[in-house]
């Protein structure tokens, strides 16, 4: 896998990802190639694949898979047409900031299929020139004061059959943006669902200041399930006291207070991530959840 691809970064640039090619001498490629080749395969090997969601973080032998993902056609052009991109070099006295770096290649009897394996791309990995960068040879440190960077032999997403396969959603996501693949309450639905006329909101403005990417996530599963839509506040308190979480209703409406471990912890119930053991009957909050069919 990977044995003739190119090296290529995806550049982090104002308007939208610029693809540049990494020139490197033949065994380089190979071995980094090789690198890369194995370890998507040890990244996924023995592993049970789970459709991403949004809502469940993966066990340490799962990983997610987003399907019918919508890989950028620069990308695949470039696999394609490697010496058609160009090489990466100084621009303007700077040389540009690297996002990713990939390699990839077109499968074969298959003209829109390819296998793309990405890396994202830290600050530790530019070898700095502000630092005496010494190498070993003969017996003996030289300095090597040119500008350079590190590739790991890692691998954070692949690209495969129409679909992209990862462990960690952070690490993706600062490789591609996947907010559309997940839901995660807007402005607007925050604003509509501090107004909701079964809650009750102590300081809306804290409120909507706290919503963070997790209880966004929240109140967007809240408002797909429509639990305060099916459920009166009577019958949602009196769950929520079997499974061990004290809720407050006032005039018919559930009752949020200001503190933001109370806001999670009562919006996790109502997203059906608290609930009371079965053998030990404390209460949990779960930070992720799977549906089982």
């Amino acid at each position: 896998m990977f044995e003739k691809s190119s090296i290529f970064v995806l550049t982090a640039s104002c308007d939208e990802n610029e693809i540049l090619r990494i020139e490197v001498e033949e065994p380089t490629q190979k071995a980094i190639c090789k690198s890369f080749s194995e370890a998507s395969i040890k990244m996924f090997e023995g592993k049970e694949r789970v459709v991403f969601d949004g809502n469940y973080k993966p066990d340490d032998d799962e990983f997610f898979a987003i399907e019918n993902f919508q890989m950028a056609e620069s990308i695949k052009e470039a696999v394609r047409n490697p010496l058609g991109v160009l090489a990466y070099r100084r621009q303007e006295g700077e040389y540009p900031e690297i996002k990713a770096v990939f390699v990839g290649e077109q499968n074969e009897g298959a003209a829109d299929n390819y296998t793309i394996a990405f890396q994202r791309f830290r600050r530790e990995q530019y070898i700095s020139t502000k630092f005496f960068n010494l190498f070993f040879d003969n017996n003996t440190f030289f300095l090597q004061d040119k500008f350079g960077i590190s590739i790991y032999d890692s691998v954070d997403c692949l690209y495969t059959n129409g679909e992209l396969q990862f462990e960690s959603f952070y690490f993706s996501r600062q490789i591609f943006d996947l907010s559309g693949y997940y839901r995660s309450a807007t402005d607007v639905e925050v604003k509509s669902f501090a107004g909701h006329q079964k809650l009750e909101i102590e300081d809306r403005d804290a409120f909507e200041l706290m919503a963070d990417t997790r209880i966004r996530r929240k109140i967007a599963m809240i408002n797909d399930s429509k639990v305060l839509d099916n459920f009166s506040s009577r019958e949602i308190v009196k769950r929520a006291k079997a499974a061990g979480v004290s809720i407050e209703a006032r005039d018919n409406k559930i009752v949020i207070p200001s503190e933001k471990n109370q806001v999670k912890l009562i919006l996790g119930f109502l997203d059906e991530e608290a609930y009371k053991g079965p053998f030990s009957r404390s209460t949990f909050l779960a930070n992720s959840k799977r549906k089982i069919t």
